[in-house]
């Protein structure tokens, strides 16, 4: 099958119940510097210009508030808040590198402020997995791990502003033929650029131009049906390399990627979520962002191609669809015993340390 799809292109236990069932009380509630006491996280958010990489935070509630900055979660100080005020709007920060923040409102509610989306000039579809809530109440820390599309085309200031995070390590799933025709860009601060080749996903092969040429729509979403079933059967071996490199300490900040940031890596953002206790649904959701950030509409491809049956390929080829990662969840689900036994068993995940490193 793999060679078919090449071608084709006792207290202890209590304690943590108990903590558990008080993180999803009625209040909302977890207890640590970023995120502690009601819920705030709707109370604003925060976006990065991709030219100056100046970023805005914008309040979108009446209240006494306080914002507070730092260069990671580690390094951001209560001492003294950036912005404070009492009323609704945007404030633009006067710095173009990479931070975190901080909301403090009225009573002592906080919730970290991360940017999903980077201010990549030449990669749309760069983002921090940080900021999620897992089922337990806990979140994904910010600016650990990051996700992309391929980086042949980041600008110089681009890379200077990924080395304010400072990127250390970038993991590659293209194929060697994908990195020789595109090779990355990396920040200077990048000391680690490894690769997992996985071929499924590669969208140059001939054998997708051929389903766009015959304007086979169903053919088109089968492509991608049957290649994130093959993610899970055939490429454990890289997906456990894969988190053999997110279980070394050292090697953060991390970013995997593939072409388009959809496929290869959406799988592998998938399976990272999923170990930290990211329930399913919210899993499917930052699987789905790429369309948003990529800007690949129906309408789009029509633009381009006409209104036809390439446009509709086109379409079902370069975005993601629901029914390409159920495909690989439920591949994982009938074959494996489910998520939790298909990450301990089959991709040698230390689940206990993988949540203490990347869960605040």
């Amino acid at each position: 099958m793999k060679e078919y799809l090449l071608k084709m292109s006792k207290w202890c236990f209590v304690f943590a119940m108990l903590v558990g069932v008080l993180a999803c009380s009625d209040d909302d509630s977890i207890n640590t510097n970023l995120y502690s006491g009601t819920n705030i996280s709707s109370y604003a958010t925060i976006k990065a210009d991709k030219e100056s990489k100046k970023t805005s935070i914008e309040i979108l509630k009446e209240g006494e508030w306080k914002v507070y900055g730092g260069e990671n979660s580690n390094s951001i100080l209560f001492d003294e808040p950036l912005l404070q005020g009492n009323t609704k709007g945007t404030t633009e920060l006067n710095t173009g590198k990479y931070q975190l923040y901080c909301l403090e409102w009225a009573g002592g509610a906080r919730t970290a402020l991360g940017l999903r989306q980077l201010p990549m000039v030449g990669q749309s579809n760069f983002r921090d997995l940080g900021g999620y809530k897992t089922k337990d109440g806990r979140r994904v820390k910010w600016g650990l791990v990051f996700r992309s599309g391929k980086c042949n085309s980041l600008t110089e200031d681009d890379l200077a502003y990924l080395a304010t995070i400072p990127l250390k390590t970038v993991i590659d799933f293209r194929s060697s033929s994908e990195q020789e025709a595109e090779p990355d860009k990396v920040p200077t601060t990048t000391v680690n650029c490894i690769n997992y080749p996985i071929e499924p996903g590669n969208l140059s092969s001939i054998d997708v131009s051929d389903v766009i040429r015959r304007g086979g729509v169903e053919g088109a979403k089968q492509y991608l049906v049957d290649g994130n079933r093959e993610f899970v059967i055939s490429f454990q071996a890289e997906y456990k390399s894969f988190f053999k490199t997110l279980m070394e300490a050292d090697k953060t900040p991390l970013m995997f990627h593939c072409t388009a940031g959809k496929d290869r890596a959406g799988f592998a953002a998938a399976l990272f979520l999923a170990a930290l206790g990211v329930d399913r649904e919210t899993i499917i959701e930052d699987y789905m962002l790429t369309n948003e950030l990529t800007g690949v509409t129906m309408e789009a491809m029509k633009a381009l191609y006409g209104d036809n049956k390439m446009a509709e390929c086109m379409y079902y080829i370069s975005s993601v669809q629901k029914e390409y990662i159920e495909m690989a969840l439920t591949t994982i689900d009938e074959n494996y015993g489910g998520m939790d036994k298909f990450l301990v068993q089959q991709l040698g995940v230390d689940v206990e340390k993988l949540r203490k490193l990347y869960l605040y």
